[in-house]
Order: C-alpha cells, then structure tokens, then sequence
C-alpha cells in the first residue's frame, strides 16, 4: 500500500467516526430536546398550581373576613372546598 492510500485509509476511517460521533450526538441532542420540553411542561403545570393556591389563599381569606355568621362561614367554606376539589381535578388531568 502506498503512503497515499494509508493517508486516504486514515481520511475514511476518521471520517466515519465524525459521522458515527455526530449521529449519536444528534440523538442525544432530541434526548435532551424532549427532556426539555416535558420539564417546560411541568414548569408550566406547576405555575398553574402555585396560581390556583393563590386564589384558594385569596379566597380564604375574603371568606373569613366577610363572613361573621358561623353557618355562612361554613357555607362558603363547603363552597371554596367544592372549588378546591375542581381545582385539583383540573391540575390532575393536566398531569395527565
């Protein structure tokens, strides 16, 4: 074999490896790619819950300072429950 084609040998075979490296790099890149995309989604779910607290809070607090009379007070809180219980309905088919 000449030195020529021992260099053009080496070429190839170092070319192949840069192709075979940068197919596994590609598929670790959309590896991340979907990573990144599920976290993003629960950042977002997990927005929606800290606002969803929020309202609960806020409706809590409304509710205590409204309400003087105990059964209206226990009425608007079997009221928020109920929404409480739709709140989390929702974050659990948003988990889903």
């Amino acid at each position: 074999m000449s030195k020529t084609e021992e260099i053009l040998q080496r070429i190839k075979a170092k070319t192949e490896l840069l192709v075979n490296r940068n197919t596994e790099l590609k598929a670790e890149r959309n590896i991340f790619e979907k990573r990144i995309q599920e976290l993003e989604k629960t950042i977002e779910i997990q927005r929606q819950t800290i606002k969803d607290v929020e309202e609960k809070n806020k409706l809590l607090k409304i509710a205590n300072k409204i309400t003087e009379d105990e059964t209206k007070k226990k009425e608007l809180q079997l009221k928020i429950n109920d929404y409480i219980k739709e709140i989390d309905k929702s974050i659990a088919l948003l988990n889903d």
